[in-house]
């Protein structure tokens, strides 16, 4: 089968997520110029705090992946600066979208997997961003790479 997903890059057997850079570039910048702020006006605690701050949120952009391996049948999530979770296809309840709207703005958009583990019910992003077409459309990939092997 050919490599027809958009949001996805296909590597032997595993599907790995592209990286979505939108929301987490706006976040970094945002910080940075705050840290940069406190460097012209010598405010340097200011500084200090907004660009460790903006090193994290860098760090953790960078190192963020999701990966479907269709041999283990697993998703592998990493997001932020937490541990890789792995969920096997047979422990995910379902997907929801969540929204947050600000004075009618959309400020973000998140598509998450609730999955059980031991008899809890627990929740991981899967992915995150400004548009809620970009997430559906993560999500319509995602449930065609996973279908054919969910039920086995």
């Amino acid at each position: 089968m050919e490599n027809t997903f958009k949001n996805f890059k296909k590597v032997g057997n595993r599907y790995i997520l592209k990286r979505q850079y939108g929301f987490g570039i706006l976040i970094v910048t945002g910080l940075a110029v705050m840290a940069w702020v406190g460097y012209n006006s010598d405010n340097k605690a200011m500084m200090w705090i907004f660009g460790i701050f903006a090193a994290i949120c860098f760090l953790s952009i960078y190192t963020e992946r999701m990966v479907i391996d269709l041999d283990a049948k697993t998703l592998f999530i990493k997001r932020g600066l937490k541990a890789e979770i792995s969920i096997p296809f047979s422990d995910i309840g379902h997907y929801q979208m969540s929204r947050l709207i600000y004075i009618f703005i959309p400020v973000n958009t998140s598509l998450n997997v609730c999955y059980f583990t031991a008899g809890e019910e627990k929740f991981a992003i899967v992915a995150q961003g400004l548009s809620k077409r970009a997430m559906q459309d993560i999500l319509n990939d995602i449930e065609a790479i996973t279908l054919p092997y969910a039920g086995k």
